[in-house]
């Protein structure tokens, strides 16, 4: 009797399906790469003291101390060039390495064949990385402005004896502060798009690492040579090439969006003048390239070896 009883077709097929990977079970399992990452809680350790190392030269210094007295919005705006200077480049290093390792341990590792194998897809997992470094990203600057809050405010109360110089500040020093965040965050952007395209394009951790750490190094000692090119052969088309270059923009970009106050760089700028435009242009375009190289090789490529 039992054996004459058919089953629903619908049925049958609800009963006999299996869950297949899903994105956010991609995404949470890349978030838990990275929170396991003893390097990473490492190197978090090591910003944390760098920054303070940082800040106690900065406080430590009673030039700053008698230019919050005497004009509280050019100290103000002197911390923020100081803060940028000090996220772009510690976060920058940051990210580059755990965004190139993050999928440079794929291959060298073989995991990448496990997790296509259960089908897992490929641009799905790119992708998923994508969004688990960009809300690293993205907690890392939030931890920073923690930081860089408290410290202020720690110290102008201790050096004025109230919060008054910074609560009396101009709407003007609030916009240059979102200015600055804005700046942050292409930073981070960047960063991540160009460790995860060179773990990408090389297939292995240490190609990845290598080129994404020795990128804007060889982009700023580049305007360098460029300029001592030009000045030998006095062609201004040498000049005119680091107008293309991504580090030197980068550089240039926070000069550009505030034009109320001088903005110092700590690193190369493109030795012709640029302005917001053409820099934000110039920064797109290689995102654009990261991003469509990433995507191309990670779908186009076999996963042989």
């Amino acid at each position: 009797m039992s054996a004459g009883v058919e089953v629903p077709v619908g049925l049958r097929t609800r009963s006999t399906r299996l869950p297949g990977p899903s994105f956010p079970g991609a995404f949470r399992g890349e978030l838990l790469k990275l929170r396991r990452q003893r390097s990473t809680v490492g190197l978090l350790l090591a910003a944390v003291l760098l920054f303070a190392v940082v800040m106690a030269v900065v406080f430590g210094d009673d030039t700053m101390r008698q230019t919050l007295h005497r004009d509280p919005r050019a100290f103000f705006d002197e911390l923020l060039s100081i803060l940028l200077i000090l996220f772009d480049t510690g976060s920058g290093i940051f990210l580059l390495l755990v965004s190139a390792r993050l999928v440079g341990m794929e291959y060298d590792a073989g995991t990448i064949r496990v997790l296509l194998a259960r089908g897992t897809g490929r641009v799905q997992l790119l992708l998923a990385k994508w969004l688990a470094l960009a809300l690293f990203g993205l907690l890392l600057l939030a931890g920073f402005l923690v930081l860089a809050a408290v410290s202020l405010l720690v110290v102008v109360e201790a050096w004025e004896g109230s919060l008054s110089p910074i609560a009396s500040l101009p709407a003007v020093a609030w916009y240059d502060l979102g200015l600055n965040l804005s700046v942050a965050l292409i930073s981070i952007g960047v960063c991540i798009l160009l460790g995860t395209a060179a773990s990408v394009v090389g297939r292995s951790l240490a190609f990845g690492i290598g080129a994404a750490m020795a990128f804007f190094p060889a982009d700023n000692f580049g305007a360098i040579v460029m300029g001592l090119l030009a000045r030998l052969t006095h062609q201004t088309f040498w000049l005119r090439v680091t107008e293309y270059l991504l580090g030197p923009n980068l550089n240039q970009l926070p000069v550009e969006l505030q034009t109320d106050h001088r903005v110092p760089t700590a690193f190369a700028t493109p030795l012709r003048p640029v302005d917001t435009a053409h820099s934000l242009l110039v920064i797109g375009a290689y995102a654009a390239v990261f991003v469509v190289t990433s995507l191309l090789l990670t779908w186009r490529r076999d996963v042989l070896e």
